[in-house]
């Protein structure tokens, strides 16, 4: 299962809930038919009533879900999909799960750690790195850094410019 959300609060009074949008495709709220909510170790699965998307928010009304008191019951619980509902992406577009744990090389192929966090802003995003030694760097997401990535290897080289780590 894979995290598009988060849901924020309670919306009106009819059971509709406020979620943060935690994918790079928002318009993909609007073409599920069913998201699924964890509970201690049981996966429980709504059908989507409605959805309504806000800039990085979406309003969603879930199947069962009739009361403010029950859309409460839901705060702070992620909305997650199955990996058959995931969009498909283009050679140079990845999922976060997938650049999460992944490890860092320069072009010389000496390891300098793993992202531990990727940041989406309108520009292009930023990866931040955990060295080998403890400290924190972040990595843009541009082509003049990012040389290579491999999902299959895990691995990401990208070019040490200089500055980059200053």
């Amino acid at each position: 299962m894979y995290i598009i959300g988060k849901i924020l609060k309670p919306q009106g009074r009819h059971g509709e809930v406020k979620a943060e949008i935690i994918t790079s495709f928002p318009e993909h709220f609007c073409k599920l038919g069913a998201v699924f909510i964890k509970k201690t170790e049981d996966w429980l699965s709504y059908s989507v009533d409605d959805v309504r998307l806000a800039e990085r928010f979406v309003f969603i009304k879930l199947a069962g879900i009739d009361s403010i008191d029950q859309a409460e019951q839901l705060r702070g619980e992620y909305l997650y999909i199955p990996e058959d509902d995931l969009e498909n992406l283009s050679d140079s577009e990845y999922y976060i799960h997938d650049l999460i744990g992944m490890q860092v090389y320069d072009q010389k192929d000496m390891r300098l750690g793993e992202i531990v966090d990727v940041e989406m802003y309108p520009a292009n995003d930023v990866y931040t790195v955990k060295f080998l030694d403890g400290s924190l760097h972040t990595i843009p997401a541009i082509s003049d850094v990012v040389k290579v990535v491999n999902v299959e290897q895990n691995k990401m080289t990208i070019q040490v410019l200089d500055g980059l780590f200053e």
